[in-house]
């Protein structure tokens, strides 16, 4: 009997940090978060798709979750859009599944409130995996920004693994 492969990985998309999760049944693999700030604007993209590409190459998921993102017509809102879009094509090449969820569904679920922010979000995940405590609480504002990415993508992780 073929054992099926469990493995996801998560990614909360952004222009100028994202997050990253990879989830195997309960466990958490792997997560973090990356900042694009000091890559040029025209290379993020590009900078996202190797890390992605070789993500997938290392934990060999079987799903890519994403957050839901729209066109819109605000340049760099649609670049997040596009960059979204690329990822998930990039997983279909792979013959890997896309799931897509919106951030109110995934907090709905895990906290009960659509509307919850992302701190309550956090502390949530952190009273399931207490290891990622020393990430809850940060001296400056941008260390705090970044890794609520992080925080969002294991959200998204685990809000899957619950609606399948």
């Amino acid at each position: 009997m073929k054992k099926t492969n469990n493995t996801i990985l998560a990614i909360d998309p952004g222009l100028r940090e994202f997050g990253f999760a990879v989830l195997s049944g309960k466990n958490l693999i792997d997560a973090g978060a990356r900042s694009l700030k000091l890559v040029p604007r025209e290379k993020r993209e590009a900078s996202l798709r190797a890390l992605v590409g070789s993500w997938i190459e290392i934990h060999k998921p079987s799903v890519i979750v994403l957050e839901a993102t729209h066109s819109h017509p605000i340049p760099w809102l649609h670049d997040v859009h596009r960059m979204t879009r690329r990822i998930e094509r990039m997983a279909r090449y792979r013959n890997l599944s896309v799931a897509r969820y919106a951030p109110q569904a995934v907090r709905k679920d895990l906290l009960g409130n659509g509307w919850a922010t992302k701190k309550e979000a956090a502390a949530a995940i952190v009273s399931r995996y207490p290891r990622l405590r020393v990430y809850l609480t940060q001296d400056q504002k941008w260390k705090e920004r970044l890794w609520l990415n992080m925080f969002d993508a294991i959200a998204l992780a685990l809000h899957h693994q619950r609606t399948r």
